[in-house]
């Protein structure tokens, strides 16, 4: 039987070959898009939560800052005037100290799902900066307060020098949580900056959904 002529089979195989072809392309471009669409919700919505914790991080510090720099003032006049006379009222003094209980959920899972490594560098640098700092205050007010509290800092001998240290580590704290105060209005001009370069979207646009949340 004879084969038939080049002329008659090869357009056509090359017109499957081309649909073939097409049809790839086409998946391949509707992944790339779908998973371009799913990246693009998936940082917003770390945007958002970003937002929300770090507005509510800095409504809790906002809160308690002036009475712990109030105590902390109350505190240094009274070790310079030296009339704390009891470790017992020493203690008093120092447990009204009120540490801020601070939330890093947002940070927490943009780091386990991987939305972290889809933002752009100087907001994951911001973001960064912002946790860290976070991390230390509540870092410095756990141990540093296990310390002071301590049996050996609170015997009769040892008062003079508790209350120095006292006087040091609330000097320490309260000062970070004035730099918390501010690095948070940072940290949340950077993510509604983010945000509208994202969405390529206005700065209207952009305060607007930063108010939404």
């Amino acid at each position: 039987m004879r084969s038939k002529p080049t002329a008659v089979w090869l357009p056509r195989v090359l017109f499957e070959s081309a649909l073939i072809t097409m049809s790839i392309l086409l998946a391949l471009g509707l992944d790339e898009w779908r998973e371009g669409r799913e990246n693009l919700e998936t940082v917003e919505q770390a945007l958002s939560n970003f937002v929300s914790e770090i507005r509510q991080n800095k409504a809790r510090v906002d809160d308690a800052a002036p009475f712990n720099r109030g105590l902390h003032d109350v505190l240094e006049r009274r070790h310079d005037d030296g009339d704390i006379g009891s470790t017992g009222e020493f203690i008093d003094i120092v447990e009204s100290y009120n540490p801020v209980v601070l939330q890093s959920t947002a940070w927490d899972t943009a780091l386990a799902t991987g939305s972290v490594a889809k933002m752009d560098y100087n907001l994951v640098a911001a973001l960064s900066l912002t946790y860290g700092l976070q991390l230390r205050y509540q870092q410095a007010t756990r141990d540093g307060m296990a310390e002071l509290m301590s049996p050996e800092n609170l015997m009769a001998d040892r008062l003079e020098w508790a209350i120095y240290n006292s006087v040091r580590y609330l000097d320490g704290v309260t000062s970070m949580e004035t730099e918390l105060g501010v690095i948070y209005e940072e940290a949340e001009s950077v993510i509604v900056s983010a945000w509208m370069t994202m969405m390529q979207s206005t700065p209207e646009e952009a305060l607007a959904w930063a108010d939404s949340l």
